[in-house]
């Protein structure tokens, strides 16, 4: 990688989201490996000074509203789209994938769910949320963006900052996964 390119910032879609939250872990992993990030969030709080003090560039804005999709991504060739669960993940996908398209993005990391690689045309999921990233991978594929398309099985930090109770009473992880098989993807994690 060119210096040139290694100096353009990485966006990075929900950033500022609390413990488990992919946006926050990747804007740090890159940060910790030299790169610039721009980090967009949708509040200016604690979160995103936290991000700032960091070295990330905060852009304060929704993925619903245009304008703010280009203020985020004006400038930056790669994006990491990054969402937490909400009614409209897939308005906020188009939107960034158009204004991606736009700018000339040169990779686009999706971060989806494992689910989606089941579905199909003629199967999709009563699960609202996984149809939705179903129907956002469509999309992307469309779009003809260089798209890298994510799809963990479990973040599992969260978890277990959920479960040292249980933990700690039995002496064991009570993952809420019956007998399914999973894959975990444990990050590091900071408890501070």
């Amino acid at each position: 990688m060119s210096k040139a390119q290694r100096e353009l910032p990485i966006l990075v879609t929900g950033a500022a989201g609390r413990i488990g939250s992919v946006g926050r872990t990747v804007t740090e992993l890159l940060l910790a490996r030299g790169f610039q990030v721009r980090a967009q969030v949708r509040v200016d709080d604690e979160r995103a000074a936290r991000l700032r003090a960091l070295g990330a560039e905060v852009v304060v804005g929704d993925l619903l509203d245009l304008m703010a999709v280009h203020r985020a991504i004006e400038g930056c060739e790669r994006l990491c789209f990054a969402m937490s669960v909400a009614p409209t993940y897939l308005e906020a996908a188009v939107n960034v994938a158009v204004v991606a398209k736009h700018h000339g993005v040169k990779a686009f990391v999706n971060l989806s769910q494992m689910t989606v690689n089941e579905m199909d045309i003629f199967n999709t999921t009563p699960s609202p949320q996984q149809k939705q990233h179903w129907l956002a991978e469509q999309i992307l594929s469309w779009s003809g963006l260089p798209v890298v398309e994510v799809r963990p099985t479990a973040f599992m930090e969260g978890l277990l900052l959920q479960t040292a109770k249980t933990v700690s009473l039995q002496d064991k992880i009570m993952a809420p996964f019956g007998m399914g098989k999973n894959s975990p993807s444990l990050q590091p994690m900071s408890l501070g």
